[in-house]
């Protein structure tokens, strides 16, 4: 027998590599999402292989609660919310049941039209909820950052006790320019505040201020005038036409895929 004892080898290596756990990863995150947004019934959704059979996905309404960026509007002007676009990114087991209303700050809605999501919401439903444009203003507002994060937290706890899930918005960005570069100044602290608001509840956050001002710096001020609408010669800072509403919302959708919300199930 060899005296000289052989050195141990204590390197540490992992059971899969790193493709291997990047499939195990993702095919847990299918699964995850069907418990979290599907019924008993509705986990025959995830196949053996990992995909989702939207076929077999539960009928859900998606409420929207938010201003004027987000409402609907009448086919006689060529305003447009983002809401008014977001259904074309859906299945149709996706209903859309859109509150938002023109000047509303989240303290407003809330006493006002939230209620009438309330009363209507299922377990299984999602709520949208984008503020921050009138709350940051003096003609609706201001709401304070902290008081908008609390409200926010309220309407989060209100939501889920109807066994239905909350999603934060945060505010679509403004036409607003400085040096040549998109100014975020006035959206920004409610942007945040509705992020500090999320982790503090636990509900997923769709930066869509992040997403349009990103957007808006990438095209250049010139033409980021074709998403907004005209206004006295010139541009409106917070309303969009079709192109801006179309182009916020497939933000959204995209931004669903981004953070891995169960609600991303439903996009197309």
């Amino acid at each position: 027998m060899n005296s000289e004892n052989q050195a141990k080898d204590h390197t540490f290596r992992p059971p899969f590599s790193g493709r291997r756990i990047n499939r195990y990863q993702n095919r847990l995150m299918l699964v995850f999402t069907c418990l979290l947004c599907l019924s008993c019934a509705g986990c025959s959704s995830v196949s053996s292989s990992g995909t989702i059979n939207k076929d077999n996905l539960p009928a859900i309404t998606l409420h929207l609660a938010g201003d004027s960026t987000v409402m609907n509007y009448a086919a006689t002007t060529t305003q447009e919310g983002w809401g008014q676009q977001l259904g074309q990114f859906f299945i149709d087991k996706v209903t859309i049941n859109n509150q938002a209303v023109g000047g509303a700050n989240v303290r407003s809605f809330r006493n006002s039209r939230w209620s009438n999501i309330l009363s209507v919401l299922k377990p299984g439903d999602y709520v949208m909820i984008q503020f921050g444009a009138n709350d940051s203003g003096t003609a609706h507002g201001p709401v304070t950052p902290s008081d908008f994060e609390s409200t926010l937290g309220q309407m989060a706890d209100e939501i889920k006790a109807g066994q239905a899930t909350p999603v934060f918005v945060t505010p679509s960005a403004f036409y607003q320019w400085k040096d040549g570069k998109q100014d975020n100044t006035r959206l920004s602290p409610y942007a945040a505040a509705m992020v500090t608001a999320g982790a503090a509840k636990n509900v997923q956050v769709v930066d869509l201020n992040a997403r349009g001002v990103e957007f808006l710096n990438s095209i250049g001020q010139t033409a980021a005038m074709t998403l907004y609408m005209p206004s006295r010669g010139t541009v409106d800072k917070a309303h969009f036409v079709k192109a801006g509403s179309t182009k916020m919302a497939q933000f959204v959708a995209d931004e669903l895929q981004r953070i891995r919300s169960p609600l991303a199930a439903y996009l197309k």
